[in-house]
């Protein structure tokens, strides 16, 4: 609170100087009026002076002077009216100083607890906006944490060249971190010789680190040398504040002025071995984020499976069967982690958001009585809540929606039928024509992943009004069909090497014996019907 509004220790010299100037005429009109016509009331003014001056030892020092100045004005005021009367109406006007007198301190008392209490409620206010606030910075930046994994898992999982994978994820870790230069590190074919530096680089800025960048390409490190030669040896990420003043980094010693000086490096890991080293650097010193490291790990883990899938790769030339098994599995450990990631932050961050909109809501409604003002920015704070608690849930949905799990294919389709029309605008009907069948979760995850593709699709390129769905099945296989009536695609981009969607949908299906069919007519819509195996 202001200083004014705070009930002070010390005289206030206005309404010192107005409450001896007030006693004085007081006491003038009093000694010059006869007795049976002063009373001494008005020296209850005094009393009343130092409740406005807020200053308790003024109001019971105005007390006393009123009442001596009444006593004083009985004795110097002239004769006049009967004795005792004179003296009752004496009387009475000390009684009515001192009864006014104790009902001023009874109300300073309750002003400034009142004051006291307010001040404190203030401060707790204050407390929980805080509060508020540092809980709404964590769930930001753990969205932006789960955006940024979720990005590089998809990336991850994607069948574009591995060098051009692992050069989009060093990209996107190093603009979300704001750190302008990233290099790779991989594990050499013999796993004595340590670390050899590739060409997939992030660099911000052209030119900016190009010594730093001649020194890396030239220099492999062994196990524990440099800062990716720790990470390879302990499996962790790490962080240096200055290299330049880190014993250990060799680079800096092969130039007078490298360019960079903070560092961290996570591993690539695949399983519990360190297959590569993703580095960042800045050129300023920064003090290591623990929380960003945690990330980092997280991501290694995900960057591993590119390297696992090149590895895959290379063993497909021996055999495909051993490729689909593994991109199998990789779906399967997509599938997990969204789900596992879904959970987590509809469970936790959810819950999170709700007590606190909960405790803000009650916390308005027990403040409004004492601070009108305060309504407002508890209403502000809640419609904050809600787009937070909005952004979490359609962050779960995207990574997996609950309801493939809890009521099956049949209303996952229709919900993201629905949920179709309503962010695009476009009619997509659903027919269900299963009855009682009801395929296994993976079957299901597989049909639903690719109907999700294909209305992607739809919507980049197929320029439609309306989308027909249908879903059957007979004896031995299952039938997603989805026609739109939009532009239609050729067969040029059906059979095209870089219509990668395309080419993931028809790897789903192969894992369960299927295979996905696409048909276009010139304006005349497109049809895909994927077709797996019932097992």
């Amino acid at each position: 609170m202001e200083q004014e509004n705070k009930p002070s220790r010390a005289f206030p010299l206005k309404y010192v100087a107005v409450g001896l100037a007030t006693s004085g005429l007081i006491f003038l009109i009093d000694i010059q009026v006869s007795l049976g016509f002063a009373g001494g009331m008005l020296y209850v003014i005094l009393v009343l002076l130092g409740l406005m001056a807020k200053n308790r030892p003024l109001i019971i020092y105005a007390a006393i002077l009123g009442s001596l100045l009444n006593a004083l004005g009985f004795l110097a005021s002239p004769p006049g009216g009967e004795w005792s009367i004179v003296l009752a109406n004496r009387v009475l006007a000390v009684f009515t100083i001192w009864m006014t007198t104790l009902l001023c301190l009874v109300i300073f008392r309750t002003e400034s607890s009142l004051r006291s209490a307010n001040d404190k409620l203030e401060e707790k206010i204050k407390d929980r906006v805080e509060e508020f606030k540092e809980t709404n910075e964590r769930l930001n930046t753990e969205i932006e944490y789960s955006k940024l994994i979720k990005t590089i898992a998809v990336a991850s999982n994607e069948t574009r060249a591995i060098d051009d994978t692992l050069a989009f994820c060093l990209r996107q870790v190093g603009e979300f971190a704001g750190w302008p230069l990233g290099h790779l590190y991989l594990k050499a074919e013999t796993p004595s010789d340590g670390l050899v530096p590739t060409n997939v680089w992030h660099v911000e800025k052209t030119g900016q680190f190009d010594t730093f960048q001649k020194i890396t390409q030239a220099t492999p490190l062994e196990e524990g040398v440099g800062l990716p030669g720790r990470v390879l040896i302990s499996g962790e990420p790490a962080w240096i504040i200055d290299v330049t003043k880190d014993s250990n980094f060799p680079r800096a010693k092969l130039a007078e002025n490298i360019g960079v000086k903070a560092g961290f490096a996570f591993p690539i890991m695949i399983g519990k071995k360190v297959m590569g080293v993703m580095e960042f650097f800045s050129p300023k010193a920064v003090e290591p984020d623990p929380e960003m490291l945690d990330i980092m790990a997280q991501i290694g883990t995900q960057l591993g499976r590119v390297l696992e899938r090149k590895q895959a790769h290379d063993e497909s030339e021996r055999s495909h069967e051993q490729l689909r098994n593994l991109y199998h599995r990789l779906e399967q450990v997509r599938e997990e982690e969204r789900t596992r990631t879904a959970r987590e932050v509809h469970d936790h961050l959810s819950q999170m958001l709700t007590t606190i909109k909960l405790e803000l809501s009650l916390l308005g409604k027990k403040l409004a009585h004492y601070n009108p003002s305060i309504q407002k920015s508890t209403e502000h704070l809640l419609e904050m809540s809600d787009g937070a608690i909005q952004s979490v849930k359609k962050i779960s949905m995207d990574l997996r929606p609950p309801i493939l799990d809890d009521l099956g294919i049949a209303e996952a389709i229709t919900w993201q039928a629905k949920d179709f029309k309503v962010r695009t605008g476009i009619e997509c009907k659903f027919v269900d024509e299963l009855d009682d069948f009801e395929p296994d979760l993976e079957r299901s995850t597989t049909l639903f992943r690719i109907f999700q593709e294909t209305l992607t699709n739809i919507v980049r390129h197929a320029d439609a009004t309306k989308v027909c769905v249908t879903l059957s099945e007979n004896n031995d296989s299952i039938t997603l069909c989805v026609q739109d009536n939009g532009c239609g695609i050729s067969s040029h981009q059906v059979s095209s090497l870089r219509s990668l969607g395309l080419l993931g949908m028809r790897e789903r299906a192969m894992v369960w014996g299927g295979n996905v069919l696409i048909r276009g007519v010139p304006e005349g819509g497109t049809t895909v019907t994927i077709k797996i195996q019932k097992g």
